[in-house]
């Protein structure tokens, strides 16, 4: 019991020296200004909020961590937009779109007066510049390999031609965000190491410290207006504990994705001020058939090692019992497209899981290696770890758990160096998103290579391939349902649970509706 207290006394020590560290030595509290109402008291508060590992780099193409993605939403921008409260993408820094008859020509025209963060004028070439950066860089192959051409027709238009008709093509024009070609070329290899002015959106980078957070100033020329919120200062707090210590001392003033395990207490501080939504996430086990240990290239290994999966242990552990048992890729309430049956599901049966193992040749258990996952040793990935660990044993399956950072993990995803791993997706808008896990092309996103296994490989490339082939909605969700059908089958991914999203904020401040995923700083406001 003395540990853990002197454990808790260093926590709050550490996070007040971080915070004071990051806040240009103002105190973690400060007293109330006179008048705390008026403008000028408003202008001088810097929204505080929590990053749970570091942020990875300041160039949007250096990940796909959604935990970086927050960040970049609120300094870049898209030729669309996307509003996750009513579930549908905008035009954003397209101001029209005009689509040739066969449906492969997208002439787009720019919004007027938009202004680069460094002052310089968006143009047709930034545009150009930045789509066919990402082109190059293979993590993007599912957002960018049905791109033919994109040329600049003058400064304000831009021509991008597809090679066939592509029904979400939406979700590329959102993903690929447009940067200056001339700050990223000027930086060089220095680009997303170090603040910049690259970006159109509301806030650009003032200061960076991978250890310990990035601060944001408003951009006052931005186009749309200037933000209402002046400074942010996005502070690293991996621990849960610590996270919520600090959301209760005031120390946080937007706290999303808090742990749901502490749920009760954080909403009853919160009070009016905090909701619990649905999330569009879902947390994953996937077993790598090529690992060297051999016995997980058995079929019926991995599906014993399914069938032994509590799913409700896990939503009890990481979402204390308020998430939802998975079954599909994506949830069918954010994408219309999802799948909701006609696949394998694994239902949890410890006798069948032993069953299947003695028919593989393993009556009396094995060992199947680590369970690798990245974040704190708090974090969701990691109860959900601890959790899987122990359902295995009760089938007579031995794994161990390795946790470590994400920078240090997702590469060993990406390169098939693992046994059996837990990760999670989330904010996707349209089941051809799958495509970065099935397909080939996304060389660097994938986590189970398809191609050249075992398995019906070419007839998962083709259905990704027809899924955007057609804009009914009904047909697209017949080829993905056989698409994931096919994956179900090979036993490699299993869904486990949506998590909710928990959200808090500070009685101060305004957030507008609230979204799962991508909230926008520029529509808070302070009261």
């Amino acid at each position: 019991m003395k540990k853990r207290i002197i454990g808790i006394i260093l926590t709050v020590l550490m996070i007040v020296g971080i915070i004071t560290g990051c806040s240009n030595n103002t105190p973690a509290n400060p007293a109330p200004a006179e008048n705390p109402g008026s403008e000028a008291a408003a202008a001088d508060k810097t929204i505080r909020l929590r990053l749970t590992a570091s942020l990875a780099s300041l160039d949007w193409e250096q990940t796909t961590n959604t935990r970086d993605m927050k960040v970049w939403h609120q300094m870049y921008e898209g030729l669309y937009g996307m509003d996750e409260a009513n579930n549908g993408y905008y035009k954003e820094l397209a101001k029209n779109v005009d689509i040739s008859e066969d449906q492969k020509v997208y002439t787009i025209t720019l919004q007027d007066g938009v202004k680069f963060q460094n002052g310089d004028d968006l143009k047709a070439s930034d545009v150009v510049f930045s789509y066919k950066r990402a082109m190059k860089n293979s993590r993007f192959n599912y957002l960018t390999s049905m791109i033919a051409d994109v040329e600049a027709v003058d400064d304000s238009t831009v021509k991008i031609t597809l090679d066939a008709p592509y029904s979400p093509i939406g979700h590329t024009l959102y993903c690929i965000k447009v940067i200056s070609e001339k700050e990223v070329t000027e930086q060089g290899d220095k680009f997303g190491t170090i603040p910049h002015k690259a970006g159109t959106g509301a806030y650009y980078v003032s200061e960076y410290d991978i250890a310990t957070g990035v601060k944001l100033q408003a951009f006052d020329g931005y186009w749309r207006g200037a933000p209402a919120i002046k400074s942010v200062n996005y502070i690293v707090i991996s621990d849960e504990t610590a996270a919520i210590i600090a959301y209760e001392n005031g120390e946080l003033d937007y706290f999303e994705d808090a742990p749901l395990s502490d749920w009760k207490s954080l909403s009853n501080v919160a009070g009016e001020n905090s909701t619990l939504i649905k999330g569009n996430n879902i947390m994953f086990m996937a077993i790598n058939y090529l690992s060297p240990n051999k016995a997980l290239a058995n079929d019926k290994v991995r599906q014993a090692i399914f069938h032994a999966v509590n799913k409700k242990d896990v939503n009890l552990a990481v979402s204390d019992g308020y998430g939802t048992e998975a079954t599909q890729y994506m949830p069918s309430e954010y994408v219309v497209t999802s799948p909701v049956d006609g696949f394998k599901t694994y239902d949890y049966d410890v006798e069948l899981s032993k069953k299947l193992l003695a028919e593989a040749g393993y009556p009396n258990g094995l060992d199947v290696g680590t369970i690798l996952t990245y974040g704190a040793s708090t974090s969701n990935n990691a109860k959900m770890a601890q959790v899987l660990q122990a359902s295995l044993a009760n089938a007579g399956i031995k794994a161990a758990v390795s946790v470590m950072e994400a920078a240090v993990v997702t590469p060993k995803l990406y390169a098939q160096d693992y046994d059996i791993c837990v990760f999670a997706d989330s904010g996707n808008y349209d089941y051809n998103n799958i495509r970065q896990q099935v397909h080939s092309e996304s060389t660097g996103m994938y986590v189970v290579k398809y191609k050249d296994g075992p398995f019906d490989w070419k007839r998962l490339e083709e259905l990704v391939d027809l899924g955007v082939s057609k804009a009914d909605v009904n047909e697209r969700r017949a080829f993905y349902t056989e698409l994931w059908s096919i994956v179900m089958d090979s036993a490699t991914i299993l869904p486990v649970l949506h998590r909710p999203v928990a959200i808090v904020w500070s009685p101060d401040l305004n957030i507008g509706e609230p979204v799962p995923t991508y909230y926008k700083i520029r529509t808070f406001s302070w009261k």
